[in-house]
């Protein structure tokens, strides 16, 4: 499953993942550190009528950076410009940890284009600050520490067995962007969107890990029972990472939700 590639309207350049075939289209969002090949399982399960597209965001995976500051919002905005240069005008869409508050924001800002939602351990509404200082020169220091990146890879993976594909997933974090290294702690931090959450109009699932420690369970909560028509779900045997813990259980949780 090799990447291809797109061009927006702004002359964007933006490689992706595809995989499946039919008239029901998924579009699906990597969070920090993160590469269209966090859904490679996702989409070697793909159900049938179903065709899948992964992107890479800014300074991620094939996609180069855009050299703009990489605001949740932006990524929103990113994200739409993707689609409709693939002409996906109605989709259902998922979002993985930074990916599902950029899918939340989508929802919000591009809200005829979603059919149903589903947000895979995703920060909350009102973002996710962790535990550590936002200094540039500590943050640069983290891009080339290649033993804290693959320590941090594992711990927000604990259930995952397929060594070859993590020993990727970290090769694709190392060469992530400054931009993503710098900006999307920050981005997150900074995030807020408790005053627009309420124009989330479509059915959504939020599905939470349950051995997850980095995403707290109070904001997983917080968040689905601010939108109107969100059920969440602890899924068992995995912690942040659920689609490269536990595939076939994730697969058959959000297809199962698209298909009703």
């Amino acid at each position: 499953m090799n990447s291809l590639f797109t061009h927006t309207s702004r002359g964007d350049e933006v490689g992706y993942l595809k995989h499946g075939s039919g008239s029901r289209k998924v579009v699906l969002i990597h969070g920090n550190l993160a590469s269209s090949l966090w859904w490679k399982k996702t989409l070697q399960l793909i159900r049938p009528g179903f065709e899948a597209y992964a992107v890479d965001l800014p300074g991620a995976g094939s996609t180069p950076e855009t050299n703009i500051r990489h605001t949740l919002d932006y990524l929103a905005s990113f994200v739409n410009d993707f689609t409709d240069a693939l002409r996906l005008h109605r989709f259902y869409l998922v979002g993985h940890s930074m990916g599902g508050g950029v899918a939340q924001l989508f929802a919000i800002n591009y809200p005829e284009k979603v059919e149903k939602l589903v947000l895979v351990n995703s920060i909350a509404m009102d973002g996710l600050r962790l535990g550590f200082d936002y200094d540039d020169n500590m943050l640069r220091a983290v891009m080339s520490n290649d033993t804290l990146i693959r320590h941090w890879l594992k711990a927000v993976m604990p259930g995952m067995e397929d060594n070859e594909m993590f020993e990727k997933i970290m090769e694709h974090a190392m060469r992530s962007s400054e931009h993503v290294f710098l900006g999307h702690p920050r981005a997150m931090a900074e995030a807020d969107w408790t005053d627009r959450i309420h124009k989330i109009q479509c059915p959504t699932l939020f599905v939470h890990g349950i051995w997850d420690d980095l995403i707290p369970k109070a904001g997983s909560e917080r968040t689905a029972q601010a939108i109107k028509n969100c059920r969440l779900t602890y899924l068992e045997k995995c912690g942040h990472s659920p689609m490269l813990e536990v595939p076939q259980a994730f697969n058959d949780l959000i297809f199962d939700f698209f298909e009703k």
